[in-house]
């Protein structure tokens, strides 16, 4: 968090994490315990963070989501994210099987 740009939105269960650099910001980390998945922690976590970025500066977001993580890519398709790009066998796996990395993008303006 010493980081420049670096802030976070967090519940007791639940935090998002973003770097701010000009007007963009990414979406470094988002994460729930277990038990408090399914809540709606994260999409509260996720606004706050993009609300937070906006009123530093940010008109763009973006975040790197793995193209097999269905409860990810609802929230985000939910949070009116559009998918722009595709890193393809990006993730290797164990066992060897590889999954791509979809990349998202929000505008705030």
């Amino acid at each position: 968090m010493a980081q420049p740009g670096v802030h976070l939105r967090a519940t007791r269960e639940c935090f998002a994490m973003g770097r701010l650099v000009l007007d963009e910001v990414e979406i470094l980390t988002v994460a729930c315990a277990a038990a408090a998945q399914r809540q709606g922690l994260a999409r509260q976590v996720m606004v706050a963070l993009i609300e937070a970025s906006a009123v530093l500066g940010a008109r763009t977001v973006f975040l790197e989501v793995a193209s097999d993580n269905a409860p990810a890519l609802g929230l985000y398709e939910s949070l009116e994210f559009e998918q722009v790009a595709r890193r393809t066998r990006y993730y290797k796996r164990r066992g060897g099987t590889t999954c791509d990395a979809l990349i998202f993008r929000k505008l705030l303006t």
